[in-house]
């Protein structure tokens, strides 16, 4: 294993002192020589997200995919990019999680965390660790979302990988990353082929593979989606291999190719009453849920003029909060939010149905709401769309909610019964 490591650090700190192409002379889009052929590293990001990155980091870029396509980091996570070489994904994730979330790239490679702390300098909430991916110098249960970009196939244990992501995964956390693959079998000739013209998939693992690895790990919904898959044409067979035979041409061509490997680590199942506890809000409770609100983006507008219309839940500390207004039978539904770090805990869903029960216990018929951001998550609740207009102007006006909430967002209304 040292021996690969040690191999693969030369490679990246010769690299990243050489950035002369798209991803650099030596890296995973180039041959030995350094000529731009496969191109792992094009087209991976829009011009507009990369047009915001601080200069020349995305020349300095060795990833061969984007895994915030599906990685959907939201405000306040924590994330944990795994062999985050020069910052580019550390960048992008940063803006992604906000001044409440947290950014941690782990890299062994000290040109990489040198170049990356230069880059990202003034960035608060992205900090740099060294260290191994198959042995991570973090705490159980600490990242909402992992996130890489073609460096997991460069492990010489990739099931340790996975293993120790889903170890500091928190509950319900998210695993997200670009790798390269392997389409088909392909002789042990036909790898070292490719390894010599792409520079970076002699590790690569056959898709049904990895996702038997990501399962044998403990994770849940496994789905290895190609992002693209790579063709040799004749012309740079003849070039770089000009003596293998026709039939070792065809198996290597469109045999490798990038994915998305996706999962899950399982959710905790918390009872109520052992593990949190529901109740009404009181006055002392306001500084907390003003904090909880404030980091979700949300307005603490009324906590302290009326903490009884607010529900908390509480686990070591207040977790989560919801509000309802009431005005002749009709109430308003507002800030719910869940801290941070329990957000995989499906409290956002058992607060929602507290709230309700208690607006129908209080004669409630009909609860409307406004979103920028969570229209999936209340239909998913029963909620139904209408139009703004259609909220009652007293609840409007007692929320003050005409103020605070954009006329862009969306309204929305469930019958109580």
């Amino acid at each position: 294993m040292e021996n690969i490591r040690d191999y693969v650090r030369e490679r990246y700190a010769k690299a990243i002192k050489n950035t002369t192409c798209c991803c650099g002379s030596g890296g995973c889009c180039t041959s030995a020589g350094g000529a731009d052929i496969l191109s792992m590293t094009k087209g991976n990001y829009d011009g507009a997200t990369l047009e915001k990155t601080p200069e020349h980091m995305a020349d300095q870029s060795f990833g061969c995919g984007n895994p915030f396509t599906e990685a959907r980091i939201h405000p306040g996570e924590t994330v944990l990019d795994l062999g985050s070489g020069a910052g580019l994904d550390l960048f992008l994730a940063s803006e992604m999680t906000g001044s409440h979330g947290k950014v941690i790239g782990l890299d062994m490679t000290d040109e990489m965390l040198a170049t990356a702390a230069e880059n990202l300098k003034g960035i608060e909430n992205v900090s740099l660790v060294k260290g191994y991916i198959e042995e991570m110098p973090l705490e159980d249960d600490s990242v909402d979302v992992i996130i890489s970009n073609c460096v997991i196939n460069l492990s010489p244990d990739k099931g340790k990988v996975l293993k120790e992501a889903y170890r500091v995964l928190r509950p319900g956390g998210r695993f997200c990353v670009s790798d390269t693959v392997f389409i088909r079998p392909v002789s042990e000739q036909g790898t070292k082929n490719l390894a010599a013209w792409s520079g970076c998939i002699s590790g690569a693992l056959l898709e049904e593979e990895y996702a038997a690895k990501m399962k044998a790990a403990g994770f849940e919904h496994v789905e290895v989606r190609r992002s693209k898959v790579y063709q040799v044409p004749e012309n740079v067979a003849d070039m770089f291999f000009p003596d293998i035979s026709e039939e070792e041409r065809r198996e290597i061509n469109g045999a490798l190719a990038s994915a998305i490997v996706m999962g899950k680590k399982p959710a905790a199942d918390l009872v109520e009453g052992r593990d949190y506890t529901l109740r009404r809000a009181a006055s002392d409770d306001v500084p907390a849920i003003t904090s909880l609100l404030e980091e979700n983006g949300l307005t603490p507008l009324g906590a302290a003029e009326a903490p009884e219309n607010f529900l908390v839940l509480e686990h070591s500390g207040i977790a989560a909060v919801a509000g309802m207004e009431i005005q002749d039978g009709n109430g308003l539904l507002r800030s719910l939010a869940v801290r941070s770090h329990d957000r995989k805990k499906r409290f956002g869903e058992r607060m929602t149905r507290a709230i309700m029960d208690d607006a129908r216990s209080r004669g409630v018929r009909n609860v409307y709401l406004l979103t920028e951001t969570a229209e999936r998550f209340f239909e998913r609740a029963g909620f139904s769309l209408v139009e703004r207009d259609d909220i009652p102007s007293a609840l409007l006006s007692s929320s003050a909610l005409d103020r605070v909430c954009p006329a862009g967002s969306t309204a929305m209304m469930k019958k109580l019964g």
